[in-house]
């Protein structure tokens, strides 16, 4: 074995089996050394020389020697003389273990920044209260993985990632909450239950601080809402929440868990203006076949019977009291409705929003509304649906607009707003051009007028393939058809123009017609 001693170099040479003197009743003997060695010579001592006046002392130089200590052997008294005992090494100690390191502990940094990416409809201000992430306080990872946990939770998200890394300052975290909002969503209404929906509804707004009146329909958000609506009745009724179509619309309705009647007839009373039979046949045509209830029935009189009205400038019409009594001859319940059809109202002043200027004086002419007519809003729809492709040929594809009303009751006329959004504006990008050849395909793109960039036509690709036919730009031309490749993210629209020649049975066929067109 050997020892390094840190101070001074020394070889220290031990052996296992080196006998020690010790003392002996009988003389001197060896025994077994226990004491430990002792280190003499090396550097810092002194050896004796010779010298020219006699012996001297000198500085030793070289390594000392360690002597005596377990494993060597010291004189010591035995019955026949002096002799030598095996000496028994020292033991070696066990090393004491090291204690186990202490957990470590994650570095706690204060949350500096917070930013909110990937929001629409919801604002990040209420994005950030239900994550429950405050600026100032001390974060580590497990606080970012509880507020992603608590934004999933509410429903309104498909999906929610957190990141968190130094700040500029590097005295803290700047954190990222980023969301992708859930597209589908459906409005709601209470039906037939003991409380008032008003007071229904802000209760699950105080509770709901994401969704607003529209929600999705999945199932953990329908559950935790008819827990709530569930709660405010009582337990007298059991309430359900389901989504249902009402005339081609989709919406959620809570409502008591019990069957319902279906319509087996809709009748009329009190109506002048418009005919018994257009009041019967328009309603009969959405509620017959359906559950009847007083929420669900007002809603199919409005969507299918108030436009009759409408469009006869009777704006104010109402329908006071809805009653049903049981079928005789068919299994269900006959509906019958009262209609007050109020005073008729002339159209006041036309506006338009969502323009400018120049370009509402120019729908205006377009629109071709007159004041003081009877206020038609058949006619006022039809405005709107005039307007739209004046601004898609302008590449504004998904233009769409709405009529807000100003009603004067008391000079029964009628002030109306037509607000205009004409979306995002796409623009042309690439051509392509199947089925000619090298020498007939470079006329045809040198007629083709929309430029890579220019605003998008989306009538145009058709127009022109027409034209071509007219013309007669092709003798044989066959088949012809336009394709477009929209994208939604760049907003640039792609053209593929696709030529045939016609067989041999349509030039047939053309030559008997006398001409070269078809």
């Amino acid at each position: 074995m050997k020892t390094r001693l840190m101070l001074l170099p020394a070889v220290v040479v031990l052996s296992a089996f080196a006998p020690n003197a010790f003392p002996h009743p009988d003389g001197w003997g060896w025994k077994p050394r226990p004491s430990a060695p002792t280190l003499t010579g090396g550097t810092g001592s002194r050896e004796r020389v010779p010298h020219p006046d006699g012996w001297g002392w000198k500085p030793r130089t070289s390594a000392p020697t360690l002597t005596g200590g377990a494993g060597s052997r010291e004189r010591v008294p035995h019955p026949d003389g002096w002799g030598w005992n095996v000496a028994f090494a020292q033991q070696k100690k066990k090393p004491t273990p090291a204690p186990a390191p202490e957990p470590q502990q994650q570095t706690v940094f204060p949350l500096e920044t917070l930013k909110v990416q990937g929001n629409g409809r919801i604002s990040a201000e209420k994005i950030i209260a239900v994550a429950g992430l405050k600026l100032g306080a001390a974060v580590v990872k497990a606080d970012f993985d509880a507020a992603r946990a608590r934004l999933l939770a509410t429903g309104a998200f498909e999906s929610v990632g957190c990141e968190f890394k130094p700040s500029a300052s590097n005295t803290g975290y700047a954190g990222v909450v980023e969301v992708v909002e859930v597209e589908q969503l459906y409005p709601y209404r209470f039906e037939d239950l003991p409380v008032p929906d008003d007071a229904i509804r802000a209760a699950l707004r105080k509770q709901e601080s994401l969704l607003g009146d529209q929600i999705p329909g999945t199932k953990d958000v329908l559950d935790r809402y008819v827990k709530t609506v569930q709660d405010l009745v009582g337990t007298a009724v059991k309430v359900s929440g389901k989504l249902v179509s009402d005339i081609g619309q989709y919406a959620i309705v809570f409502r008591p868990d019990v069957p319902r009647d279906r319509v087996a007839e809709v009748r009329f009373t009190g109506n002048e203006v418009v005919p018994l039979r257009a009041l019967i046949d328009a309603l009969s045509e959405v509620a017959v076949g359906t559950e009847f209830s007083d929420t669900t029935m007002r809603l199919m009189i409005d969507a299918s019977v108030r436009r009759l009205y409408d469009a006869r400038g009777r704006i104010r019409v109402s329908f006071p009291k809805i009653e049903t009594a049981r079928a005789l001859d068919s299994d269900g319940v006959i509906v019958k409705i009262a209609v007050s059809e109020g005073p008729s109202y002339s159209l006041g002043a036309v506006q338009f929003a969502g323009v400018s200027r120049s370009d509402a004086a120019e729908l205006k002419k377009v629109a071709n509304l007159q004041s003081k007519d009877v206020a038609n809003f058949d006619e006022i729809n039809a405005a709107l649906d005039r307007i739209y492709p004046r601004f898609r040929n302008k590449g504004y594809l998904h233009i769409s607009g709405h009529v807000d009303r100003a009603i004067d009751d008391k000079e029964h006329k009628v002030d109306v707003t037509l607000t205009i959004d004409p979306g995002e504006q796409f623009t042309m990008g690439k051509l392509e051009i199947v089925g000619l050849d090298l020498i007939t395909e470079p006329p045809i793109r040198k007629v083709w007028r929309l430029n890579a960039g220019a605003p998008f036509e989306p009538d145009y690709p058709d127009a022109f393939l027409k034209d071509i036919r007219d013309q007669g730009v092709f003798d044989n031309l066959g088949k012809t058809r336009a394709e477009t490749n929209i994208d939604e993210k760049t907003h640039v629209v792609d053209v593929k123009l696709f030529f045939a020649g016609a067989g041999a049975a349509e030039q047939k066929r053309r030559q008997g017609r006398g001409g070269r067109g078809g």
